[in-house]
């Protein structure tokens, strides 16, 4: 009687060990503990398992990408297959772990890396306009800090970076407000 009581209570606790369990929803797109457990897991590997990210920080990022993911699914935004591969051998060869991470979690960062690409296109295609940086203004201050004008570029692009990054934080808190987000 004694081993079918231990049978049964290893048995309620593997099964609530698996259960999935939902963690947010936005509009009728549920985010797991799955997810959170995928993001996690991902986030120690490419930190060489020196993590300290909140899981409450983590479920927002998650909640954030699911934002984007559905916002893009309006507009025809298409990038490359070969662009984002190139962008996950690069992090993955960064991080020093091409061969430590399984294709289920290689898909789960293609992924990831597909979203992020998109919504910076979505992005510089709705406010290119906003895009244009000063030149005169950059040139002034490479000579007023003595750098290298082989860095201009370099300078250039970090600008441009910037005003996305501002443009996509705004823009993105501009369109969570279309969407029910449920923390549960």
């Amino acid at each position: 009687m004694k081993k079918l009581i231990l049978i049964f209570f290893f048995v309620i606790t593997f099964a609530q060990a698996n259960e999935i369990i939902t963690l947010a929803k936005i509009n009728n797109h549920s985010i797991t503990n799955i997810d959170l457990v995928n993001e996690i897991e991902i986030r120690k590997i490419l930190n060489n398992n020196d993590f300290r990210i909140s899981k409450n920080y983590l479920l927002q990022t998650l909640i954030e990408e699911k934002v984007k993911e559905l916002e893009l699914q309006k507009y025809n935004i298409n990038i490359k297959e070969e662009i984002v591969l190139n962008e996950l051998k690069q992090i993955l060869k960064k991080s020093n772990i091409k061969n430590k991470i399984s294709d289920k979690k290689k898909k789960y960062m293609y992924k990831k890396i597909e979203i992020s690409m998109k919504w910076n296109k979505l992005i510089t295609l709705l406010f290119n306009n906003k895009l244009e940086i000063n030149i005169s203004e950059i040139e002034e201050n490479i000579k007023s800090k003595d750098i290298n004008l082989k860095n201009k570029d370099e300078i250039i692009k970090m600008e441009k970076l910037k005003k996305i990054n501002v443009l996509s934080k705004t823009f993105y808190n501009k369109v969570k407000q279309k969407y029910l987000i449920k923390k549960i």
